[in-house]
């Protein structure tokens, strides 16, 4: 038998495959799926940036159309402003006709128990007929002031709802001319927070101005349901005297 060379059995050894759990222990990359599940993603949903977003808050309409409401509300609010006066000068007439009527009705009431105390009947009888008259015509009078006084009344919130509403429109049109200003250039930080500033007044001038519509409705109401008592006192003046 042939005997190897002792170097070539030493080679042969070297490159013999080495058992598993013999063979050199290499490291491998840290696992950070875990913590990549933790922390989530730094990616932001925000992709126009806090002016794209506040454009989200509110579209501005065209600062034309804007400036067109506000000079129709500015005219009606100075119409407003003559009615109102009106109505107050009318609610006034009335009231100094329901006086004259009640010191009337008064006289009559005291001429009345006279001519009842001396027996003169034709003369009770026509005096009686004279205050039931004038007693409807001072509750039509009473009635007729209220609901001026109510009509006035409701002139007056609706003049405080068109003057909120004047101030929502200018802060609207400041909001419309200010965006197409940022539009036309890239905004700096200091630009979109006056942007935002001024949206947030427009806003808050918007909120007011729905309650003072709601407080006006409510003044309508009341002086719908004045005017009716009005008409239902007038209706009694033409119903027949009673004998």
């Amino acid at each position: 038998m042939r005997r190897f060379p002792f170097s070539l059995t030493v080679l042969v050894l070297a490159l013999a495959p080495v058992p598993h759990a013999a063979q050199a222990q290499v490291p491998s990359p840290a696992d950070t799926s875990e913590r990549a599940a933790i922390v989530g993603t730094a990616e932001t949903m925000l992709r126009g940036g806090e002016m794209g977003e506040l454009l989200a808050v509110y579209v501005p309409r065209g600062s034309a159309e804007v400036q067109h409401q506000l000079d129709d509300a500015r005219n009606s609010d100075r119409a407003a402003a003559t009615a109102v006066d009106g109505t107050r000068r009318l609610a006034a007439d009335a009231d100094g006709r329901a006086r004259i009527t009640r010191e009337e009705l008064q006289s009559n009431r005291v001429r009345l128990d006279v001519a009842r105390k001396s027996g003169d009947v034709t003369a009770a009888t026509e005096l009686e007929a004279a205050y039931r008259r004038q007693s409807k015509e001072m509750d039509y009078l009473t009635q007729m002031r209220d609901a001026l006084r109510a009509d006035a009344d409701r002139m007056d919130a609706d003049r405080l709802a068109a003057s909120a509403h004047i101030h929502a429109l200018e802060l609207e049109l400041a909001v419309a001319r200010k965006q197409i200003e940022l539009s036309a250039r890239k905004p700096e930080p200091a630009a979109v927070q006056q942007y935002r500033l001024l949206l947030h007044d427009m806003l808050d001038a918007q909120r007011t101005a729905a309650e003072k519509v709601r407080d006006a409705a409510e003044r309508r109401r009341l002086a719908a349901d004045r005017r009716l008592k009005q008409l239902e006192s007038l209706g009694r003046l033409s119903e027949p005297a009673k004998h």
